[in-house]
């Protein structure tokens, strides 16, 4: 349903129209009805369209386009009847006009005798739609004037009933608010059987398949990490989805690039270089219609993500996932996280797992690739609504991705992914088999916990630049990583019994490669605070507060991130 001003005007609408006849995004046809006030706030349709009709974007699909006089309910209801007889037959779209008018302003108080004068005194004479049929049915003696004040009486019946029931808790009310121990164990491992025979599958090339050089080596590549043991991002995403598929529960995936990955790591879907011909390997171990359902999506966000939240409340036990080609790619799609992601929930107890995957970090690509806005989502963070992660382990991101629909909570959980790191980030199989998803990582290097006099806290991949200056600078001993995988909700307990653990560091920094009033700094500052005691003192090591996310020179970038690498292991 649309007002004649949003359906011109909003670019939602002709994303969402493009869509239409995608394979991945088929709904067997969309009926728009479009109440035309033939006016947007107290804007009128002169300034408000270039077209002549509210309709006219519409055109782009040739479609049916009905317009009809909102004062005629029979129109109205041959047009509607029309329209779902289209859609039945045809699976195609179709959209109603129906021509109407504003009894009021914007709302019950607005007064629009302001700004639009003659409209409104030309309202104030018509006729309203209920005389006006009832009027001429009793012109044509279908009904008399007793039933016509029966039929009238009864309805207000039913809405004086509702009102005056308003309080009552019967009926269909908001869905009851669900509380959760956000941090209880959820059983995600799998045996290693069951990822061996998942391994042999999704690396195996048929032998009718003509497949590319580049993707041959990626899955030769996997498969020798495997068979010695360790598991990159790329394979530990497709071992959980194949796991999912295994257990019932069908995985969707759609995102610009998602098919192969915009950093080629994922190779999902595969293509045979003479014929074009497409496979999904994960899908051989599918069952019936609980598959990969993995689509390269329009270059469109908002739209796009807004049907992946829809369709993830509906696919309630399969898993969901919306991937940004950049992070920050996200931005077009901000109203769908605003008014949706982060509050549906709290709003009308509509519960969803949404996953939304990221790319994010600083690699010198400049301002606009680097970050996805980590701190606005944290910023929206409140009431265990959402989950926000910047993971560091493949092995985290594998349970992460199967904790999403094996726990008994379902939220959106919103992944800071990697990009140059999808292939330098490593985990042990083993971890995959026996262990489990990880708020915080403790730094396992550390021999002597009593020698360590500072607590350096990272998420996401300048952990690792952060180990490797640390390693150059001989600092291993007395200096330790921690590493913060889920920023939100945050483990305070966990975090505490690792400061406990650490018994003579006096030092705590926070280091990020974000400027200061960027990541997540503001946000963790107060959290870990309250966990220092008399004794520790807490300081930030990162780049200066910055109106841009990031420099557009690389050089400029290296000599920032040697500083803060710097910064956070020294002063």
């Amino acid at each position: 349903v649309h007002g004649d001003a949003a359906f011109a005007g909003q670019g939602v609408v002709a994303e969402t129209l493009n869509m239409a006849r995608l394979h991945g995004y088929s709904t067997g046809g969309t009926i728009h009805i479009i109440i035309n006030n033939q006016i947007g706030f107290t804007t009128s349709p002169e300034d408000s369209r270039s077209t002549p009709y509210a309709t006219g974007i519409a055109k782009m699909l040739q479609i049916p386009i009905l317009h009809v006089n909102g004062d005629d309910p029979e129109a109205c209801l041959a047009a509607g009847q029309f329209a779902f007889a289209y859609r039945e037959a045809f699976n195609e779209d179709v959209v109603i006009d129906m021509y109407c008018y504003r009894k009021y302003g914007h709302n019950e108080q607005d007064d629009p005798t302001a700004t639009q004068p003659l409209l409104y005194k030309r309202i104030r004479t018509m006729v309203p739609v209920r005389k006006q049929y009832g009027d001429r049915l009793l012109t044509q003696q279908v009904i008399s004037q007793p039933e016509v004040d029966q039929i009238a009486a009864s309805e207000l019946a039913v809405l004086q009933h509702a009102f005056e029931n308003r309080h009552s808790t019967n009926g269909h009310g908001m869905a009851p608010k669900l509380t959760y121990d956000m941090f209880a164990p959820v059983h995600t491992a799998v045996a290693k059987d069951v990822l061996d025979r998942i391994m042999t599958e999704i690396c195996d090339v048929p032998s009718d398949f003509n497949i590319h050089a580049k993707v041959k080596n990626e899955i030769d590549k996997r498969r020798h990490q495997y068979e010695e043991g360790q598991v990159q991002w790329g394979m530990a995403e497709a071992l959980a989805f194949a796991s999912l598929l295994l257990d019932e529960h069908l995985v969707r995936i759609t995102g610009q690039d998602s098919g192969r990955g915009t950093f080629n790591h994922r190779q999902a879907v595969q293509s045979d270089i003479i014929t074009e011909r497409r496979i999904v390997p994960i899908n051989r171990l599918a069952k019936g219609t609980k598959r990969l359902h993995i689509h390269d999506s329009p270059l469109s966000e908002y739209a796009v993500l807004g049907f992946e939240y829809g369709y993830s409340t509906i696919a309630k036990t399969g898993l969901t996932i919306w991937e940004a080609q950049f992070g920050d790619f996200a931005n077009g799609a901000q109203i769908m996280i605003d008014q949706f992601i982060a509050s549906a929930e709290e709003k009308w107890g509509q519960r969803s797992n949404i996953t939304l995957l990221l790319p994010h970090g600083y690699d010198g690509q400049g301002p606009e690739h680097s970050s996805a806005r980590l701190e606005r989502f944290l910023q929206l963070s409140a009431q265990d609504n959402m989950i926000i992660c910047n993971f560091t382990s493949p092995a985290n991101y594998f349970h992460a991705v199967r904790r999403q629909v094996l726990a008994d909570w379902r939220k959106p959980l919103v992944v800071m992914s990697p990009k140059g790191y999808l292939r330098l980030f490593s985990s042990n199989l083993d971890e995959l088999v026996h262990g489990q998803y990880q708020e915080i990582i403790d730094d396992t290097t550390i021999a002597e916990r009593s020698a360590v006099d500072r607590i350096v806290i990272t998420t996401g991949k300048v952990h690792m630049e952060l180990s490797k200056k640390r390693e150059t600078m001989g600092l291993q001993a007395t200096t330790a990583l921690v590493r913060l995988e889920q920023i939100y909700p945050f483990n305070a307990a966990r975090m505490a019994e690792i400061f406990a653990s650490y018994p003579n560091a006096t030092s705590i920094v926070w280091c990020q490669e974000e400027p200061k009033n960027m990541g997540a700094w503001f946000f963790v500052e107060p959290y870990v605070r309250e966990l220092l005691g008399a004794t520790r003192t807490l300081r930030y090591a990162g780049r200066a507060a910055a109106a841009s996310p990031a420099t557009g020179s690389a050089k400029v970038h290296e000599r920032e991130q040697d500083a803060l690498l710097t910064d956070a292991l020294t002063r």
